[in-house]
């Protein structure tokens, strides 16, 4: 992906409604499901990080990266615009959170991801821990170098 790709924090009241409105769509909505709330708790917990990437400026993805411990993180509710699926976007989304996550000093991540999404993780070299769940959990170490500025 060229350099207009951008992974920020989410901060604003803007922010926040884009957060909320491609995870509500993606991740609920496309699937069938109900129930998003825009207001959980976990979202604003102190260690944890709710991120977007921004492609000239505009929102195209989501993900939330949760501090468990200083060596620790688990990546959360992944997500990228339907109509951007399959362009190279989730790998830059995947590509920067570990970056970001280096930049805090984590050492390793983790993320129970959709079954469908499974071969995804393992082509960016994640490994399957246990398969035997809904949602596998599944691991990657991280390397020294590429610290998030």
């Amino acid at each position: 992906m060229p350099s207009r790709i951008h992974l920020k924090r989410v901060e604003s009241d803007g922010d926040w409604a884009a957060y909320h409105r491609i995870r509500k769509r993606v991740l609920w909505e496309d699937r069938g499901l109900g129930g998003y709330d825009e207001r959980h708790p976990d979202d604003r917990l102190a260690g944890n990080h709710p991120l977007l990437l921004l492609y000239n400026g505009a929102t195209v993805g989501t993900a939330r990266l949760d501090v468990v411990d200083q060596r620790l993180g688990v990546v959360r509710l992944v997500a990228i615009e339907s109509c951007l699926q399959r362009r190279g976007f989730g790998r830059t989304l995947m590509q920067e959170v570990e970056s970001y996550a280096r930049g805090l000093g984590l050492e390793r991540l983790e993320v129970n991801a959709a079954k469908d999404a499974e071969g995804f993780y393992q082509r960016l070299g994640w490994a399957t821990v246990r398969s035997d769940r809904k949602n596998p959990l599944m691991t990657k170490a991280l390397k020294a170098g590429n610290i998030a500025s």
